[in-house]
């Protein structure tokens, strides 16, 4: 749930936003993700538009597509992400990320994972088996401990998925 603190604050972010000509969404049982995940498919169903989401929220980027771009913020810079800079840098395609999610968890996000399995071993992973369920069908081709964890961890990396992923379904009015 949303801290107290933070709602506190959204009557004056939405009047400062009012002032800015800035416009704003809100659907009552969508988090801020699921809006601007629908805005992401939006601009991917019609190439009229592009997008570029600007945020800090790692998350995002498995809405990077031909028609949406990221600018990652960092605390004192920021790095632009596209289909092509995403997959150099990280070896998977973006939608990829909730795979990642699925495997190392995200602690920042509640979201499990399994146990044991950092960033570094999830991409070795999606590397060789490109996805949480391709890996659970080749699990016996994986070796030893990492073996262990990883049927132990089942259930944790399949709902670990599902938590990562974005709705990209918001009934917006638009």
């Amino acid at each position: 749930s949303t801290p107290d603190e933070l709602k506190m604050q959204f009557p004056i972010a939405k009047e400062m936003l009012g002032y800015m000509g800035i416009k704003y969404y809100e659907i009552d049982n969508y988090e801020a993700d699921d809006i601007i995940g629908t805005f992401a498919k939006l601009c991917n169903e019609d190439d009229n538009y592009i997008g570029t989401i600007i945020s800090s929220d790692k998350d995002l980027l498995q809405l990077i597509s031909p028609q949406v771009d990221i600018k990652l913020l960092k605390q004192k810079d920021y790095i632009r992400y596209n289909e092509q800079s995403f997959k150099e840098e990280y070896g998977i395609d973006p939608i990829r990320v909730i795979d990642l999610k699925g495997l190392m968890g995200d602690s920042s996000d509640n979201i499990p994972g399994v146990a044991g399995i950092g960033e570094k071993t999830a991409l070795k992973l999606l590397h060789e088996f490109e996805s949480i369920e391709n890996l659970y069908e080749h699990i016996d081709e994986v070796k030893g401990k990492l073996h262990d964890k990883l049927v132990d961890g089942k259930e944790s990396a399949l709902f670990s998925k599902r938590m990562a992923t974005i709705c990209c379904e918001a009934p917006l009015d638009v």
